[in-house]
């Protein structure tokens, strides 16, 4: 049967439309049918413009692009809540029906009924005769990627330049976290030590789009005053983002909070878009540090103390929270009452009020001590005899200083002296210099850092001077604590049938009067041996109040991993230090596999099994 020759202009018109569609549309044409919106079917002439930079009351709208170029063009509109908003379809094609598509899915619309100016109720979405869509009421829930399809008269979609709608949601007020924990907002006054480090979230909830916050760092007005003084690392503030669903935070930390953050506001600062100022939350540090002393003298130093004359000695403390000076005499009271601001006022000194004189603080963080000062009293005729420079005034102390383990301790060379401090090597007996100030502070003080120190005079006059009183410069620093385990916590790999050692040094002063091992719910002390474990007596070290204790095991197995504990005890306290032991195999190393064997038991049965079956059936066949 042949083609009837009826249908060739059929087929010709057809082609010529699909060709005139496809020239018309300006934006990208699919072949599919969509449902039209709810309402009458409605048409409008072709549009040669599309707006893209607009701005009214309801809404601010700007064009965007992706910079790869892999996503089209959209149409970013922000828009408050509660307001009429108006949507472009943006179609320049001649078109029957057409829909408004959010985030991918049909809304449902209704025709505008623009003739008669009637108000449609119950109903927000609508669309007037050109397409554009007409949004009353907007809420949050509109906030999206909107986009406008049309259908022309041949079947065929064209769609429109997507709108990415923003709905505007003013954030809350902010907060802040510490440790998880909200902080009342009305005492934002945070104590935190000195030498810690510290770590300060603040959280904002709500808010469309996702505000944005930012940390500022203000040193105190004292801190201020020092500006010269004041390390970079003071203001080294970092700042994480930390990702949330809903709102925003962001985490400022300080990695070691120093006496010059006292005072200091960390202020956190919320900036959004429908913000018209921004919102801020700010806490106070209160730094808690340690004592540190200023010894003065009136007349000052270097200057000779004659038998008769008036005398003024200073002690100031800086401290927070603020600790009071008590003044002492060869570690017992001074002769002469102390004034509460510190001060020891002789009106006559006297020869028998020679000796060293130091100021002592007791503290929250704990007992803390200035260097000491030697005060010489002269009578007329050594005061013909000795130099007018007393150099015993050049030491801190010439006796011991205790520190407490953790604590502080400041060294000076006295006033209108010249010199830098040093330690004396235990096992050497040389100088190791310590820098070129002729003040020096050690802060969290450790048992590696008791020992004695000197102050050195650098001019060769000087040297001379001094090089017979040597010891009369030194200081001997003894610190005192609980016990210390180095290191706290360790991992080790063992190789399987090998020795093993595991070695722990500790510190501790007053002395240990307890040291054992815990392995696997067994108490081994020094010098007990048993199932091939070997714990060695208590050995010293270099380090003064250090020692080593020392756990050998002959040969490892899989039953010796786990943990191992060394436990201190002295009458300050308790400690421990924790090995975890892990086992590996050595190369070329075959590892017993009990499961292994176990089928290999099994096929072997089963091999044995099937010969005695064979034999037998080949018993049967023969006879």
């Amino acid at each position: 049967m042949r083609s009837s020759p009826i249908y060739l202009p059929w087929v010709k018109f057809v082609l010529a439309a699909f060709m005139f569609s496809t020239v018309l549309g300006h934006a990208e044409t699919r072949l599919h049918t969509r449902h039209p919106h709810t309402g009458s079917v409605h048409h409008r002439s072709i549009r040669a413009d599309v707006r893209t930079n607009q701005s009214d009351e309801n809404g601010d709208v700007e064009e965007s692009s992706s910079s790869s170029g892999a996503e089209p063009k959209f149409v970013q509109i922000y828009s408050n809540q509660h307001v009429k908003l108006t949507l472009d379809c943006g179609v320049n094609i001649t078109f029957s029906t057409s829909i408004w598509l959010k985030d991918g899915q049909i809304v449902q619309t209704i025709l505008k009924d623009n003739a008669n100016n009637k108000r449609v109720t119950g109903h927000r979405f609508l669309v007037d005769n050109l397409g554009n869509l007409l949004i009353e009421n907007v809420r949050l829930e509109d906030d999206g990627r909107w986009q406008c399809e049309a259908e022309n008269p041949y079947g065929f979609v064209v769609t429109g330049k997507p709108i990415q709608l923003t709905v505007l949601d003013p954030p809350k007020k902010p907060y802040l976290l510490i440790d998880n924990r909200i902080l009342d907002p009305g005492n934002l006054f945070i104590p935190v030590k000195e030498n810690t480090d510290l770590t300060v979230s603040c959280v904002v909830d709500g808010g469309n789009p996702k505000p944005s916050l930012s940390w500022e760092l203000t040193l105190g007005s004292l801190a201020l005053l020092d500006a010269p003084e004041v390390p970079f690392q003071a203001l080294n503030l970092t700042e994480t983002v930390r990702e949330q669903k809903v709102g925003a935070r962001n985490d400022a930390r300080l990695e070691r909070v120093m006496r010059a953050h006292h005072n200091a506001t960390l202020t956190c600062i919320v900036h959004h878009i429908a913000l018209l100022q921004p919102l801020n939350v700010s806490l106070l540090l209160d730094v808690q540090y340690t004592p540190s002393f200023a010894i003065s003298r009136e007349p000052g130093f270097g200057f000779p103390i004659r038998e008769g004359m008036p005398l003024s000695l200073k002690c100031d403390v800086d401290a927070n929270p603020k600790a009071a000076p008590i003044w002492q005499k060869d570690d017992t009271d001074p002769p002469v009452q102390q004034t509460p601001d510190g001060f020891l006022n002789f009106t006559e000194i006297r020869r028998e009020h020679s000796g060293w004189y130091k100021c002592i603080s007791r503290h929250l963080l704990g007992r803390f001590s200035s260097i000491g000062y030697y005060l010489n009293v002269r009578n007329e005729i050594e005061m013909t005899q000795e130099p007018d420079l007393d150099v015993r005034e050049l030491s801190s102390t010439g006796r011991q200083l205790e520190v407490s383990l953790g604590g502080a301790v400041q060294l000076s060379c006295p006033l209108g002296t010249t010199g830098c401090w040093t330690r004396v090597d235990s096992g050497t007996g040389r100088l190791e210099p310590l820098g070129a100030s002729q003040e020096l502070r050690l802060e969290h003080v450790l048992y590696q850092e008791a020992g004695e120190y000197r102050c050195v005079a650098p001019n060769r006059d000087t040297v001379r001077k001094l090089d017979s009183l040597r010891s009369a410069m030194s200081v001997d620093v003894n610190v005192i604590g609980r016990p210390v385990i180095i290191p706290g916590n360790k991992t080790l790999t063992a190789v399987y049938g090998q020795p093993l050692t595991l070695s722990m040094e500790f510190c501790a002063n007053p002395p240990f009067n307890r040291v054992f091992w815990i392995v696997k719910n067994h108490i081994y002390f020094p010098g007990d041996s048993e199932n091939g474990i070997l714990a060695y007596n208590i050995a010293n070290i270099s380090t003064p109040n250090c020692h080593q204790a020392v756990l050998y095991m002959s040969k490892v197995s899989n039953d010796d991993v786990g943990e191992y504990t060394l436990i201190v005890r002295s009458p300050n306290g308790l400690s421990e230090g924790i090995f975890t032991v892990n086992m590996t195999y050595a190369s070329g190393y075959n590892v017993p596999n009990p499961s292994s064997s176990s089928q290999k038991k099994i096929f072997a049965s089963a091999h044995v099994v099937i010969l005695i079956i064979l034999m037998s059936k080949f018993l049967i066949i023969k006879e």
